[in-house]
């Protein structure tokens, strides 16, 4: 077995996120418990191994890569599953009086909510990109269904785990920010997780 290694920023982030983030998970939400199949398949052994994982704990966590464009599901060092994800595109946007970077933030979160058919709450640069009017904060203009796709985990900053109706575009960096993965995989990682499970994004 290899060395796990650790950043060395990584304890006081994890520290961080125990103090700020909810510290209870909810009930596991019902898959079987044998490890879910990795894409490429399991190695020999069936338990295959993370080459350098990025942080060091105990139980069920999130790592995603945003250079490898690839969301693992983490029990210790052991993968248990892996899908390829959209990230930020990095680009900016300025208008009515505000500005916006749609990059995928870096650190360590953790789920705070799950939704099944999740609607989207349109933020202002949606109609800027749009070059329409802005609506008001309780317009039904700000509501949209379908945009996040069958199933979403919330990190909170805006930011979420959700499918997508374009999973051509995934493994690119084509998001406002949130990390898009195939709707298949959206809902996987749904039953997979708890509320309060840990989202390392490096």
């Amino acid at each position: 077995m290899k060395d796990r290694r650790t950043f060395p920023f990584v304890p006081t982030l994890w520290a961080a996120a125990a103090l700020f983030a909810a510290a209870v998970p909810a009930r596991a939400q019902g898959l079987p418990m044998e490890p879910l199949a990795l894409e490429h398949g399991a190695q020999p052994e069936g338990e295959p191994l993370y080459a350098d994982p990025p942080v060091s704990a105990e139980g069920r966590y999130i790592v995603v890569s945003l250079e490898e464009h690839r969301l693992r599901l983490m029990d210790g060092s052991r993968v248990l599953w892996e899908t390829i994800v959209g990230t930020g595109t990095g680009t900016r946007l300025e208008g009515a009086g505000q500005k916006w970077e749609f990059s995928t933030p870096r650190g360590m979160f953790r789920v705070q909510r799950k939704d099944k058919n999740p609607k989207w709450y349109v933020p202002d640069w949606e109609f800027i990109e749009l070059k329409q009017p802005i609506p008001s904060a309780d317009s039904p203009l700000r509501w949209q269904t379908g945009m996040l796709g069958t199933s979403a985990l919330f990190l909170g900053e805006g930011i979420a785990l959700h499918g997508t109706s374009k999973p051509e575009l995934l493994g690119q960096n084509v998001s406002h920010g949130c990390i898009r993965m195939s709707n298949e995989a959206a809902r996987q990682l749904y039953h997979a997780v708890d509320v309060g499970t840990p989202v390392f994004i490096y």
